[in-house]
């Protein structure tokens, strides 16, 4: 049977193929049972005939290599009458993939679908042809397809059952998604995007396995006994996830010996850690020491961009979120040594002297615009450079890799010579002193501030949390024969209101703001959805209970005055031998 569904839309010709394009590129976007994709094959070809009758379905892959694939295809033009031709535009009329779809579960198996698109009709269908032997469970078994139709957007299914999980996520997942897809194509027509193709310098098969063996070798132990305050899973396979990437960029450049590298700004020390166990000998360098750091000690010291800090040594330089750094990676890589080449992840975005860079152009993002600023950086210095978009769990996720020079290596003295004139035009403003590049560079300081509302002045969060609590228990009654009172539940938006503006932005300076104190203050106030209320006092024995679950070996209890016995207008619910809390005056 056919299951269809339809949608009001009609997009154009090359929105819907552009849509078509990202469905077949990023299908992890709508579906996440996938990782990613792997095109097998591309080819554009024409009718020799005047119609073409797709079928229902069509017989399945016996195997997966490159010839097996190019005979299926051969096989299928002899059967629907098609010829490739070369081109790649609306008029060439059809277009045919191969396409190979990664499990997000590493245990699952890979599926293959032959799409073919119809781009003067603007059609697309799915068929799948994973080796009947590969049990897959990422994509419907069935054929499926979608077309515009009569200003609709219509979605056709060869399904036995239009209820079952496949067909209805077609229809309230892929088929929006799709939708709007060819909608923000319309709408960002003209508009220019610096780097939008993923993993394009390195094999997506390739990396797909590296990562799982890199994942499973290192993330999961890693993971457990992370000792840094930050979120594991984030940052231990962020990591991980370029230093998969970087393997397979200097594997697939050829390079036959083991890379020597030195990773400046180097944070946690994860990535130099995992870089050195697969073979390659590098160093990494951080202003301020961390906790983990005593599994894998980096050197640790703060880099001020002279003369005195080249590395003739290095294949490369790394700037991993080296935010102060970032503009001067591409500058020490050129001037280290010809064959120097660097590898720059930008975040926070920096300028020369350290201080934040603002956005020139309003018509552009501050990240984008900071991207453009460094590329031009590193053809300033000299450098072929590529962008590309890494997987990894991050926004900031747009590297600038560099590939040799722009002049041969006769000519690295003068060149060097012009970079250092250009950066005086352009970036130092005539302050250099001796060998130091820029006299006003400043780098973070060593010691990290505590900047979580913490170190605040004691009758300063005293005056807050009684605004914040005067407001929750408004007109709650004194009487203390009636039901106790948590009082009300109120926007954070709407207590921000009612504070001084000097008391803001004292909160501000501490990260996190009223929020971040709130929370603090966990044995008042439970915080929840952007909502505040007051939190019933927890018993002796529901403490005992969760410090039990927790393996919490001091117990602290009746310890600190109770909040609720002095300040609440009932006092506390609870008596003074069953609260967790002591009933004292404080």
């Amino acid at each position: 049977m056919t299951a269809t569904t339809k949608f009001s839309c009609s997009p154009s010709k090359e929105s819907f193929y552009e849509a078509v394009q990202i469905l077949i590129t990023k299908p992890h976007v709508v579906n996440k049972r996938l990782w990613g994709s792997k095109i097998w094959l591309k080819h554009n070809c024409i009718s020799l005939e005047e119609t073409v009758t797709w079928p229902n379905h069509i017989h399945k892959l016996e195997s997966v290599s490159t010839p097996e694939i190019e005979k299926y295809i051969d096989c299928m033009y002899n059967t629907m009458k098609l010829q490739k031709c070369d081109g790649d535009s609306i008029s060439d009329c059809f277009e045919i993939n191969i396409l190979e779809l990664f499990p997000k579960n590493y245990a699952d198996k890979a599926s293959y679908q032959l799409i073919i698109i119809n781009k003067l009709e603007s059609y697309i269908i799915f068929y799948n042809v994973t080796p009947s032997e590969v049990i897959q469970n990422t994509t419907p078994s069935f054929t499926y397809g979608i077309h515009v139709e009569n200003d609709m957007i219509v979605l056709n299914a060869h399904c036995d059952d239009e209820n079952s999980k496949s067909y209805m996520w077609l229809k309230n997942k892929l088929l929006p998604q799709f939708i709007k897809w060819t909608t923000e194509t319309e709408s960002n027509n003209g508009k220019k995007k610096i780097c939008t193709a993923s993993l394009t310098l390195v094999s997506s098969s390739k990396y797909f396995e590296k990562y799982n063996e890199l994942k499973l070798k290192y993330g999961k132990d890693l993971v457990k006994i992370w000792p840094e305050c930050t979120d594991p899973t984030k940052f231990v396979y962020e990591d991980v996830a370029i230093a998969t990437y970087l393997l397979l960029l200097w594997e697939d450049r050829s390079l036959v010996k083991k890379q020597t590298f030195v990773d400046l700004g180097c944070g946690n020390g994860l990535l130099v850690y995992i870089l050195c166990k697969e073979g390659h000998a590098g160093l990494g360098i951080d202003v301020r020491k961390r906790e983990i750091w005593d599994m894998y000690p980096p050197e640790m010291k703060t880099i001020v961009p002279s003369e005195s800090n080249l590395f003739p040594n290095a294949d490369w330089i790394i700037g991993n979120h080296s935010d102060e750094l970032t503009p001067w990676i591409p500058v020490i890589a050129a001037k280290s040594s010809y064959k120097c080449n660097f590898f720059l992840l930008p975040c926070c975005a920096f300028n020369f002297d350290g201080s934040k860079y603002q956005r020139v152009d309003s018509k552009k993002s501050q990240y984008t615009e900071y991207l453009e600023h460094v590329k031009k950086i590193c053809e300033d210095c000299g450098f072929i450079t590529d962008l590309d978009r890494l997987k990894i769990p991050s926004t900031k996720r747009i590297c600038l890799v560099s590939n040799g020079r722009m002049y041969s290596p006769d000519t690295y003295k003068d060149s060097i010579n012009k970079i250092s004139k250009i950066f005086k035009e352009k970036h130092a403003r005539g302050n250099v002193e001796n060998d130091t590049w820029l006299a006003d560079f400043k780098a973070r300081e060593s010691t990290q501030k505590v900047r979580n509302c913490t170190q605040l002045d004691k009758n300063l969060i005293e005056s807050i949390v009684k605004i914040v609590t005067d407001c929750l228990l408004e007109g709650c009654s004194k009487d203390c024969n009636e039901q106790w009172s948590v009082g009300k539940i109120v926007e954070i938006s709407e207590l921000v209101s009612l504070i001084p503006k000097q008391n803001l932005i004292k909160l501000k300076s501490e990260c996190g703001g009223l929020q971040t104190l709130l929370k603090n203050n966990h044995n008042i106030f439970l915080v929840s959805g952007g909502k505040v209320q007051l939190r019933y006092p927890k018993t002796v024995d529901q403490v005992i209970t969760i410090q039990k679950r927790q393996k919490i070996i001091d117990t602290k209890i009746q310890v600190k005055p109770c909040w609720f016995h002095n300040n609440h207008p009932q006092g506390c619910p609870l008596s003074s031998i069953n609260c967790s809390f002591l009933h004292s005056k404080g």
